[in-house]
Protein backbone atom coordinates (compact mmCIF):
# COMPACT_ATOMS: atom_id res chain seq x y z
CA UNK A 1 0.00 0.00 0.00
CA UNK A 2 1.35 2.97 -0.82
CA UNK A 3 2.46 5.10 2.24
CA UNK A 4 -0.65 8.51 2.75
CA UNK A 5 1.86 10.42 5.02
CA UNK A 6 4.25 11.15 1.75
CA UNK A 7 1.50 12.66 -0.45
CA UNK A 8 1.47 16.08 -1.03
CA UNK A 9 -0.30 18.03 1.39
CA UNK A 10 -3.24 20.57 0.00
CA UNK A 11 -2.39 24.19 1.58
CA UNK A 12 -4.83 24.68 4.01
CA UNK A 13 -7.99 27.79 3.10
CA UNK A 14 -6.12 30.44 4.69
CA UNK A 15 -3.02 29.70 2.62
CA UNK A 16 -4.57 29.53 -0.27
CA UNK A 17 -6.33 32.97 0.60
CA UNK A 18 -3.21 34.99 1.80
CA UNK A 19 -1.69 33.82 -1.54
CA UNK A 20 -4.28 34.62 -3.65
CA UNK A 21 -4.46 37.99 -1.91
CA UNK A 22 -0.87 38.68 -2.99
CA UNK A 23 -1.21 37.56 -6.06
CA UNK A 24 -4.01 40.21 -6.51
CA UNK A 25 -1.95 42.92 -4.82
CA UNK A 26 0.75 42.43 -7.55
CA UNK A 27 -1.22 42.25 -10.31
CA UNK A 28 -3.31 45.45 -9.07
CA UNK A 29 -0.02 47.49 -8.40
CA UNK A 30 1.10 46.24 -12.18
CA UNK A 31 -2.42 47.39 -14.21
CA UNK A 32 -2.25 51.16 -11.97
CA UNK A 33 1.53 51.57 -13.29
CA UNK A 34 0.27 50.47 -16.80
CA UNK A 35 -2.53 52.96 -16.72
CA UNK A 36 -0.72 55.98 -15.59
CA UNK A 37 2.17 54.89 -18.08
CA UNK A 38 -0.22 55.48 -21.18
CA UNK A 39 -1.77 58.48 -19.12
CA UNK A 40 1.62 60.27 -19.16
CA UNK A 41 2.35 59.13 -22.93
CA UNK A 42 -0.90 60.56 -24.09
CA UNK A 43 -0.26 63.98 -22.24
CA UNK A 44 -0.28 66.78 -24.83
CA UNK A 45 1.32 70.51 -23.71
CA UNK A 46 -0.42 73.14 -22.28
CA UNK A 47 -3.21 74.76 -24.11
CA UNK A 48 -1.85 78.30 -24.45
CA UNK A 49 -5.82 79.80 -25.70
CA UNK A 50 -6.32 83.53 -24.33
CA UNK A 51 -2.20 84.16 -24.47
CA UNK A 52 -1.57 84.79 -27.97
CA UNK A 53 -0.51 88.47 -28.58
CA UNK A 54 -3.72 90.37 -29.88
CA UNK A 55 -4.07 90.82 -33.61
CA UNK A 56 -2.60 94.33 -35.06
CA UNK A 57 -6.36 96.02 -35.57
CA UNK A 58 -6.59 95.64 -32.12
CA UNK A 59 -3.71 97.75 -31.55
CA UNK A 60 -4.40 100.34 -34.28
CA UNK A 61 -8.01 100.65 -33.23
CA UNK A 62 -7.20 101.42 -29.76
CA UNK A 63 -4.79 104.18 -30.98
CA UNK A 64 -7.31 105.79 -32.59
CA UNK A 65 -9.71 106.02 -29.76
CA UNK A 66 -7.28 107.37 -27.40
CA UNK A 67 -6.28 110.01 -30.09
CA UNK A 68 -10.19 110.47 -30.96
CA UNK A 69 -10.59 111.20 -27.10
CA UNK A 70 -7.80 113.32 -26.12
CA UNK A 71 -8.83 115.57 -29.76
CA UNK A 72 -12.45 115.74 -28.14
CA UNK A 73 -11.07 117.05 -24.84
CA UNK A 74 -8.66 119.14 -26.40
CA UNK A 75 -11.48 120.82 -28.16
CA UNK A 76 -14.28 120.68 -25.82
CA UNK A 77 -12.83 120.78 -22.30
CA UNK A 78 -12.60 124.24 -21.73
CA UNK A 79 -9.65 125.84 -20.29
CA UNK A 80 -9.91 124.03 -17.08
CA UNK A 81 -9.74 126.78 -15.25
CA UNK A 82 -10.29 127.28 -11.39
CA UNK A 83 -12.83 129.68 -11.55
CA UNK A 84 -15.96 127.11 -10.86
CA UNK A 85 -19.02 129.43 -12.56
CA UNK A 86 -18.86 130.95 -16.19
CA UNK A 87 -18.33 135.13 -15.44
CA UNK A 88 -19.04 136.00 -19.12
CA UNK A 89 -22.52 136.27 -20.74
CA UNK A 90 -22.64 134.91 -24.44
CA UNK A 91 -22.04 138.25 -26.66
CA UNK A 92 -24.89 140.27 -27.58
CA UNK A 93 -24.48 142.17 -31.27
CA UNK A 94 -25.15 146.01 -30.83
CA UNK A 95 -25.20 148.20 -33.76
CA UNK A 96 -22.00 146.84 -35.50
CA UNK A 97 -20.23 146.11 -32.31
CA UNK A 98 -20.27 142.97 -29.87
CA UNK A 99 -20.45 144.06 -26.86
CA UNK A 100 -19.90 140.90 -23.66
CA UNK A 101 -21.99 141.41 -20.93
CA UNK A 102 -20.59 140.71 -17.67
CA UNK A 103 -22.47 139.68 -14.31
CA UNK A 104 -20.86 140.70 -10.94
CA UNK A 105 -22.91 138.39 -8.75
CA UNK A 106 -21.30 135.34 -10.93
CA UNK A 107 -17.90 136.33 -10.78
CA UNK A 108 -18.57 136.95 -6.84
CA UNK A 109 -19.68 133.61 -6.40
CA UNK A 110 -16.89 132.15 -8.67
CA UNK A 111 -13.89 133.79 -6.78
CA UNK A 112 -15.08 135.76 -3.65
CA UNK A 113 -18.05 133.78 -2.07
CA UNK A 114 -15.52 131.14 -0.34
CA UNK A 115 -14.49 133.60 2.16
CA UNK A 116 -16.86 136.28 2.19
CA UNK A 117 -20.19 134.02 2.04
CA UNK A 118 -23.36 134.31 -0.56
CA UNK A 119 -24.75 136.66 2.33
CA UNK A 120 -21.52 139.16 2.67
CA UNK A 121 -21.18 138.44 6.31
CA UNK A 122 -17.80 136.75 6.00
CA UNK A 123 -16.48 133.93 8.52
CA UNK A 124 -16.29 135.30 12.34
CA UNK A 125 -12.69 135.73 12.92
CA UNK A 126 -11.51 134.78 9.84
CA UNK A 127 -12.85 136.99 6.91
CA UNK A 128 -14.49 140.13 7.41
CA UNK A 129 -17.93 141.27 6.34
CA UNK A 130 -18.78 143.34 3.11
CA UNK A 131 -21.89 144.05 3.97
CA UNK A 132 -22.36 147.61 5.20
CA UNK A 133 -18.28 147.58 5.50
CA UNK A 134 -16.93 150.94 5.32
CA UNK A 135 -13.76 149.84 3.29
CA UNK A 136 -16.78 148.82 0.53
CA UNK A 137 -19.20 151.57 0.62
CA UNK A 138 -16.96 154.86 1.40
CA UNK A 139 -15.01 155.14 -2.51
CA UNK A 140 -15.17 153.48 -5.09
CA UNK A 141 -11.26 152.92 -5.46
CA UNK A 142 -10.34 151.29 -2.09
CA UNK A 143 -12.40 148.11 -3.24
CA UNK A 144 -10.89 148.31 -6.64
CA UNK A 145 -7.52 148.11 -5.36
CA UNK A 146 -8.07 145.54 -2.63
CA UNK A 147 -9.41 143.12 -6.18
CA UNK A 148 -6.47 144.29 -8.36
CA UNK A 149 -3.48 143.62 -6.09
CA UNK A 150 -4.83 141.96 -2.61
CA UNK A 151 -4.71 142.70 0.78
CA UNK A 152 -2.86 141.52 3.99
CA UNK A 153 -2.20 142.20 7.49
CA UNK A 154 -4.79 143.64 9.80
CA UNK A 155 -7.41 145.44 9.31
CA UNK A 156 -11.21 147.16 11.03
CA UNK A 157 -14.64 146.00 10.04
CA UNK A 158 -17.53 147.63 11.44
CA UNK A 159 -15.41 147.88 14.72
CA UNK A 160 -13.79 143.80 14.43
CA UNK A 161 -10.03 143.42 13.68
CA UNK A 162 -9.18 140.82 11.61
CA UNK A 163 -5.84 139.63 10.14
CA UNK A 164 -5.71 137.37 7.14
CA UNK A 165 -4.45 137.61 3.59
CA UNK A 166 -6.71 138.11 -0.28
CA UNK A 167 -5.16 137.13 -2.90
CA UNK A 168 -4.92 139.85 -5.92
CA UNK A 169 -6.61 139.29 -8.85
CA UNK A 170 -4.91 141.65 -11.24
CA UNK A 171 -3.70 139.06 -13.68
CA UNK A 172 -7.25 136.86 -13.27
CA UNK A 173 -10.08 139.48 -13.74
CA UNK A 174 -10.81 141.83 -16.77
CA UNK A 175 -11.57 145.35 -15.96
CA UNK A 176 -15.10 144.67 -16.77
CA UNK A 177 -14.80 141.92 -14.53
CA UNK A 178 -13.67 143.64 -11.59
CA UNK A 179 -16.08 146.51 -12.34
CA UNK A 180 -18.87 144.22 -12.17
CA UNK A 181 -18.17 142.54 -9.01
CA UNK A 182 -17.38 145.60 -7.06
CA UNK A 183 -20.43 146.99 -8.58
CA UNK A 184 -22.13 143.77 -6.86
CA UNK A 185 -20.85 143.85 -3.80
CA UNK A 186 -21.23 147.75 -3.40
CA UNK A 187 -24.98 147.22 -4.04
CA UNK A 188 -25.72 144.37 -2.31
CA UNK A 189 -26.94 143.18 1.05
CA UNK A 190 -27.99 146.39 2.32
CA UNK A 191 -25.31 148.40 0.52
CA UNK A 192 -26.36 151.28 -1.45
CA UNK A 193 -23.17 153.26 -3.04
CA UNK A 194 -22.82 153.92 -6.85
CA UNK A 195 -21.97 152.21 -9.81
CA UNK A 196 -17.85 151.01 -10.79
CA UNK A 197 -16.87 151.16 -14.50
CA UNK A 198 -14.47 149.35 -16.40
CA UNK A 199 -12.53 152.85 -17.21
CA UNK A 200 -12.12 153.22 -13.27
CA UNK A 201 -10.49 149.78 -13.17
CA UNK A 202 -8.35 150.43 -16.28
CA UNK A 203 -7.18 153.81 -14.85
CA UNK A 204 -6.03 152.05 -11.61
CA UNK A 205 -4.63 149.45 -12.97
CA UNK A 206 -2.41 151.28 -15.82
CA UNK A 207 -1.19 153.65 -12.74
CA UNK A 208 -0.22 151.25 -10.56
CA UNK A 209 1.15 148.68 -12.54
CA UNK A 210 2.33 145.72 -10.36
CA UNK A 211 2.70 146.12 -6.98
CA UNK A 212 2.42 143.96 -3.68
CA UNK A 213 -0.78 143.58 -1.91
CA UNK A 214 -1.60 146.40 -0.14
CA UNK A 215 -1.96 146.70 3.94
CA UNK A 216 -4.69 148.66 5.74
CA UNK A 217 -2.63 152.08 6.84
CA UNK A 218 -1.86 152.36 2.90
CA UNK A 219 -4.83 152.49 1.53
CA UNK A 220 -6.22 154.27 4.79
CA UNK A 221 -3.24 156.95 3.48
CA UNK A 222 -5.16 157.48 0.53
CA UNK A 223 -8.81 157.52 1.66
CA UNK A 224 -7.21 160.48 3.62
CA UNK A 225 -5.90 162.66 0.85
CA UNK A 226 -9.13 162.19 -0.34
Amino acid sequence: MPDESKKPQEPSSHQRHASLEGEFRDSDTTHVNEIHQRIVAREQEEPEEGFEPPPWWVWAISVLILFVMGFYLGRYGGSWSTVAHEVEQPAVAVGDAVKRSVKGDQVYAAVCQTCHQATGVGIPGQYPPLAGSEWVINDPGTPIRVVLYGFEGPVTVKGTTYNNKMPAFHEKLSEGEIAAVVTHIRSSWGNAAEKVTSGEVETLRAELGVRAPWTASELQALRTKK
